[in-house]
């Protein structure tokens, strides 16, 4: 097993490009397991192949080690710009238990396409990214229990 393992991260290697627009993650966490941590491709073809291989790859460590977590791997084109958030709040006539006024709180979430956009008024507004990289669960949940 080791030989296929080594074989199949070689092929990844050799399919990966330092400046790919392309790249394979777990399409429920975002997560980039391993072979594929830190790799881009130059095509999306390019990267439906090293997903490909991940899966065989992941299939060979799982008979070894059946509790491997499962990962639906998918290709994603990196965007050119992060999405962008635009948060406002205005006050509002009521006031709250302690007399202090309450707020309505807008936020809106744009890409670089028109068709991109979110706006949420007085919903909970989570961060589940930081630094380009997903948050463990904790940190998400803890933001969801402090009602932010």
């Amino acid at each position: 097993m080791p030989d296929s393992l080594d074989a199949i991260r070689r092929e990844i290697a050799d399919l990966a490009a330092e400046e790919g627009d392309f790249y394979v993650a777990c399409a429920d966490t975002d997560e980039r397991p391993a072979p594929l941590s830190g790799r881009r491709f130059p095509t999306e073809e390019a990267a439906s192949s090293a997903a490909a291989l991940a899966r065989s790859y992941r299939e060979l460590l799982r008979e070894s080690d059946p509790n491997l977590p499962e990962r639906r791997l998918s290709v994603y084109e990196r965007a050119d710009d992060p999405p962008t958030a635009v948060s406002t709040r205005k006050r509002t006539e009521e006031t709250r238990e302690n007399g202090l006024p309450r707020t309505s709180r807008s936020v809106t979430l744009s890409g670089d396409c028109e068709s991109e956009w979110l706006r949420m008024d007085n919903a909970p507004l989570v961060h589940v990214r930081s630094d380009g990289e997903p948050l463990p669960d904790d940190a998400v949940e803890r933001q969801l229990e402090s009602k932010l």
